[in-house]
């Protein structure tokens, strides 16, 4: 039953005016509906908003947890790397460097003796094995250059200031060996695309050389203050 708001008679449901003073009564069942809606939507609205705090809380919770992981994995394998360099340059010292040079000269021969096996269907392997060990020695002494530059620049502060140098020349002279086994296997095999691989990396050493000796400097200014926090 609907009450009229004027004489507060009843009336049915669906009644549209009241039946004692024709007083309409859908006005007022329409601004109780308005004010039932504007209360559920502020209510949504609401329940929106601690919705969306509770999540940006929870969010902003597992980003900094995650952080906190993060470095505390970082410092673990720090200071596995460090105990196991320590290790390695407490037990070998200056021939350390060396000792890994030699070993990659081993495996390297390996892998040209694996080439080297005759074979019917790829005769090229045998070529290629020849041109590798032409560069056997010139690659064994940019793998003792890389290996001493990693070597000082862990044992001394003031080399480490030059090591991008060093590593810039490294990279720049392995690329040119590269260059140089390319076009040798490109002129033995007369492979013409091989060889204007060769001419293009080798047209590219300069470029190289300049962008990892400024990428090294930069990776060098960018961990100072973390080598700064690793000695306090």
């Amino acid at each position: 039953m609907a009450n009229c708001p004027k004489c507060e008679s009843k009336n049915d449901d669906d009644a549209t005016f009241c039946t004692h003073c024709g007083t309409s009564l859908r006005s007022d069942m329409g601004s109780t509906i308005e004010r039932h809606s504007k209360r559920f939507a502020q209510d949504m609205e609401q329940l929106g908003k601690k919705a969306g705090d509770l999540m940006a809380q929870t969010a902003k919770h597992l980003h900094d947890d995650t952080q906190v992981r993060t470095r505390h994995f970082e410092r673990r394998m720090d200071r596995a790397n460090r105990r196991a360099g320590n290790w390695y340059d407490s037990t070998f010292g200056v021939l350390g460097p060396l000792l890994a040079s030699f070993i990659f000269l081993i495996v390297f021969r390996l892998v040209i003796v694996v080439l080297e096996v005759p074979s019917t269907e790829t005769p090229e392997m045998n070529t290629i094995a020849a041109v590798l060990f032409l560069y056997l020695l010139p690659l064994f002494g940019v793998s003792l250059l890389s290996n001493y530059t990693k070597y000082f620049a862990r044992k001394s502060h003031q080399f480490r200031m030059f090591s991008p140098l060093f590593y810039a020349i490294t990279i720049t002279l392995f690329l040119w060996i590269i260059e140089k086994i390319l076009y040798d296997i490109s002129v033995r095999l007369t492979i013409t695309d091989l060889r204007t691989a060769a001419l293009s990396l080798q047209d590219s050493l300069p470029t190289v050389f300049i962008f990892v000796l400024l990428l090294g400097y930069v990776i060098l200014i960018v961990n100072i203050p973390h080598d700064s926090e690793k000695k306090t």
